[in-house]
């Protein structure tokens, strides 16, 4: 992809799903299958933990975003708590404090298991992550990151 590929681009917001959370990915898929509950916002794998699906805006030096949707494992009452109100008025007040856990590229394993505190900005999307005492979540959360360097465009206008 060359750099004028990416100035034609007509996507504002690149999403990178995580399809489970790394030490659950690493399973055994009888034995997920076994010990695992939930689906794909929320789950908890006995022996492994409890997990919700948060949400990582990620500024582009583009004026584009890149969001990616990685797991957030967190406390088994805090599990209980967002599957609670997941669908009710009150899930707007839902607020998770947890722990990174997907490697998120470009970054990669240097966030796996960084501390991450997520709160609902919108009734319609999964909480996202807002702070952290992690220095490099920190910047990620903060700064402007190239475009190039973040992920590639899979746009049909870039392709």
């Amino acid at each position: 992809m060359t750099s004028d590929s990416v100035a034609s681009c007509t996507c504002r917001d690149r999403v990178t799903r995580f399809r489970l959370p790394d030490p659950v990915a690493a399973m055994d898929p009888r034995d997920l299958a076994a010990r695992r509950w939930g689906n794909d916002v929320m789950m908890a794998v006995e022996g492994m933990g409890a997990f919700v699906r948060c949400l990582l805006q990620v500024r582009l030096s583009d004026g584009r975003s890149a969001t990616f949707a990685p797991w957030l494992a967190v406390r088994p009452s805090d599990l209980q708590t967002a599957y609670d109100v997941w669908t009710t008025p009150e899930y707007i007040d839902l607020e998770l404090p947890g722990h990174i856990a997907n490697a998120i590229e470009p970054w990669g394993a240097d966030l796996l298991a960084a501390p991450a505190h997520a709160v609902v900005r919108d009734p319609e999307h999964a909480p996202y992550i807002i702070s952290t005492p992690h220095p490099l979540l920190t910047q990620v959360l903060t700064t402007e990151w190239p475009a190039a360097h973040i992920r590639p465009c899979t746009c049909p206008a870039t392709t």
